[in-house]
């Protein structure tokens, strides 16, 4: 196993989540999706795993602890990415 930064899972579920709760959500392109994912880690301190065994029991234990942050800066990095005037890249 290589080393993983298991914060990239957590926001792309949690945003996997919310688009399928909110309507206004639910269209989001690709490229909007990687702006929003990549606004939110860069405000997430990375969490990273090099084995298996280290990773089973990080997911069990850090979504529980990490998820008001990275629904709040997934917030910050939707409404960044929906009020860029331009398309620039994150």
């Amino acid at each position: 196993m290589t080393v993983h930064n298991l914060m990239e899972d957590i926001v792309k579920a949690c945003l996997k989540e919310l688009m399928h709760t909110q309507e206004a959500l639910a269209e989001l392109d690709e490229k909007a999706q990687s702006d929003v994912i990549a606004i939110a880690l860069n405000h997430l301190p990375p969490k990273y795993v090099s084995t298996v065994k280290g990773e089973v029991f990080a997911k069990t234990q850090l979504r529980m602890q990490v998820e008001t942050d990275v629904y709040r800066e997934i917030s910050y990095a939707l409404d960044k990415v929906r009020n860029e005037e331009r398309p620039g890249d994150f």
